[in-house]
């Protein structure tokens, strides 16, 4: 399949998906369905669907693995296999567990395809560790409107089952740090989101300060996340190994699709790192704000609520305003960014199937049209009046548009979390009767 190819079905997969999301979300009869029906049938569509596009992409249409799987996880998975140790004998970008993982998964197939089945299999906890946790203090109405946004999501599909991309563990740890601390289990809760940290990317230290707050019993947590990373970086220190070296070398990066090279491009300056940097940092710093005032004196339910919200926060304030930031890291925490779209406003609902679309095909646009151009050749063909240009230029406002709007929606429901106490203490009810 060529390039544009390759553009013209992720667009058609967006826009299939979003009218689907969008019917599922108005559906009466799903969410009159009972809870273990909806339950059952969210799980088993989510295996079928994403089995049937992997199947159907791989083995019948027989398309080659495209994207990180050939360029990065195959190359350094048959690095550890042939002994080699990351950061000192190759250079790798990722967590140093990360190549060992995908190695373990072509140990036992030996193809690219296993690296994707991984992504695929891990996703499949995803949506059981949500509903399980998520009725402790969302409705049922925010619930399964999230759960079936998710389901319908082209970002899931694309990068999922069909990129296989590893943000998807991430953000299945980071689902499993919120049940656990849901059963108060603050250090394995700590653990489960540092293992993220030492498996694959340093991306989820970002929810740290989040979690931070919202845990009672916070050095306990702290204490959990220090395990798994203390034991796994500190192995590599004790051997010598430059585990910095992958940190440095990507701070100086910088991609598509984000307010800093929409900036550049339109304007024609490129600002020192630093500013991008500091503008990352006082975001964060202002969300770390107002999840701690949420969180003061909140019940246990409430402080769940907040975070899982706020890691929607933290995640789009990231796609926002960093320099080097894809639609790819929506996926880490894609369901709680689902529940920030109220199923009963049907312009908010096609809005967000929209914003699907153009995430998709807003990386696929760059790489395949543009090869990935700096935003100063952009800014160069904009100047040049190239139609592709201005074609790309409408993608980049739409995506950024949707990230600012989204993280708006999700400031809005921090703010609003102490309002909802009624609200959580029903559906806490809820959950006992059911557990008894």
């Amino acid at each position: 399949m060529t390039g544009n190819q390759t553009l013209t079905a992720r667009a058609a997969l967006g826009v299939v998906t979003g009218i689907v999301s969008v019917a599922a979300v108005s559906s009466s009869r799903l969410r009159a369905l009972p809870r273990q029906t909806f339950d059952r049938l969210m799980a088993v569509t989510l295996i079928v669907s994403r089995l049937a596009m992997y199947l159907g992409i791989f083995f019948v249409l027989r398309l080659q693995p495209r994207g990180d799987i050939p360029a990065y996880y195959w190359e350094e998975a048959n690095y550890v296999l042939r002994g080699h140790l990351p950061y000192r004998d190759f250079y790798t970008s990722y967590a140093p567990l990360h190549p060992y993982l995908d190695a373990f998964a072509i140990r036992l197939w030996f193809t690219p395809l296993a690296i994707i089945l991984l992504a695929i299999c891990v996703e499949w906890l995803l949506l059981p560790i949500w509903l399980r946790v998520g009725r402790s203090f969302l409705s049922e109405q925010e619930l399964r409107t999230g759960a079936l946004f998710y389901l319908c999501s082209a970002v899931s599909l694309q990068f999922v089952a069909i990129d296989g991309q590893d943000n998807v563990i991430i953000a299945t740890l980071l689902a499993f740090a919120v049940l656990l601390l849901y059963r108060n289990r603050f250090l394995a809760s700590g653990a489960a989101v540092g293992m993220g940290v030492a498996t694959i990317k340093f991306l989820p230290l970002l929810y740290v300060p989040a979690f931070f707050v919202a845990v009672p019993r916070r050095w306990r947590w702290v204490a959990g996340i220090a395990i798994p990373i203390g034991v796994v970086y500190g192995a590599l220190l004790a051997t010598h190994v430059p585990i910095l070296g992958a940190l440095t070398h990507e701070g100086h990066m910088k991609t598509a699709n984000n307010l800093p090279y929409l900036i550049e491009a339109i304007v024609g300056i490129t600002p020192p790192p630093l500013f991008w940097d500091s503008l990352v940092l006082a975001s964060v710093a202002i969300l770390f704000v107002l999840i701690a005032n949420a969180v003061r004196r909140a019940s246990p339910a409430l402080r769940l609520r907040t975070l899982t919200f706020g890691m929607a926060a933290l995640t789009l304030a990231l796609l926002l305003f960093s320099k080097k930031s894809w639609p790819p890291y929506l996926m880490l925490t894609l369901f709680p960014i689902c529940l920030l779209v109220p199923a009963q406003s049907r312009l908010k609902s096609a809005a967000f199937a929209l914003f699907g679309v153009v995430a998709v095909v807003g990386p696929s646009y760059w790489a395949t049209v543009y090869k990935q151009f700096s935003a100063q050749a952009f800014h160069q063909g904009l100047l040049a009046h190239q139609k592709g240009c201005f074609v790309f230029l409408g993608v980049q406002c739409l995506l950024v548009l949707g990230y600012a709007w989204l993280l708006l929606e999700a400031i809005r429901l921090i703010i609003a979390s102490p309002n909802a106490a009624a609200q959580i203490e029903v559906s806490a009810q809820a959950v006992s009767v059911r557990s008894a």
